[in-house]
């Protein structure tokens, strides 16, 4: 069910106690976004890392169980320096795309290919909204920006936080691509919560391996 998962935060402060899952999400995006959609990003052997992959890159790591494998994932980009909706996505904006310190770009949400119950796989959606949003509010990101597809677009505007397309949708192969931007509020957080049942707060942030950290872990978020 939804906030089954745990979500952990993982920043340059504690990147090092999570090389296995970074290891592990670079290769989950490179079987789904370059063997599965066919995307021309690019791929290190079998892991897709890009330049937005950087020190400052926040990434959030949802695992069912500490020791488990990681069953999505999802970056956040600050939008001061390069980013994707300045560089690929700018003309699906109707104006200059947002940017500044409390804006906050999402990008390369990737569930891992063993997750493939449709039911699991919308759950992460909204687990891994909650944790945006979590993490939004506790680094002061005031708002994200993201592009997403035909599928995930009304389920991303009306989902029970504040959302608005920034112009119209565009062509992308077989499908078609529209810029985002969300407002974080706490009162948007826990609209989601409400909606989909989201019962508690799905973030971590820790400093130590997660094969070590409960459930109940120091850092949870509200």
């Amino acid at each position: 069910m939804p906030g089954s998962q745990m979500i952990f935060i993982v920043t340059s402060e504690n990147r090092r106690a999570f090389l296995a899952e970074i290891d592990e999400m670079h290769r989950q995006r490179k079987r789904v976004f370059v063997d599965r959609f066919g995307w021309n990003i690019p791929a290190v052997k079998d892991k897709e890392i890009d330049c937005y992959d950087r020190d400052e890159t926040i990434y959030l790591i949802a695992k069912d169980v500490p020791e488990g494998p990681v069953v999505a994932s999802v970056r956040l980009l600050p939008t001061v320096g390069p980013h994707l909706m300045i560089d690929l996505f700018r003309d699906a904006c109707s104006t200059p795309p947002p940017c500044g310190p409390a804006i906050w770009e999402v990008s390369r949400f990737c569930i891992a290919p063993e997750v493939r119950s449709r039911r699991a796989r919308i759950s992460l959606v909204w687990d891994i909204v909650c944790g945006v949003s979590e993490t939004a509010l506790l680094f002061g990101i005031e708002h994200v920006t993201f592009a997403t597809n035909s599928s995930l677009l009304p389920l991303v505007l009306d989902c029970g936080w504040s959302a608005a397309a920034l112009g119209p949708a565009l062509p992308d192969g077989n499908d078609e691509i529209t810029a985002v931007a969300a407002s974080i509020t706490p009162d948007g957080l826990r609209n989601v919560r409400h909606r989909f049942g989201v019962s508690r707060p799905v973030t971590r942030f820790v400093l130590s391996p997660p094969s070590y950290v409960g459930v109940s872990a120091q850092g949870s978020l509200q």
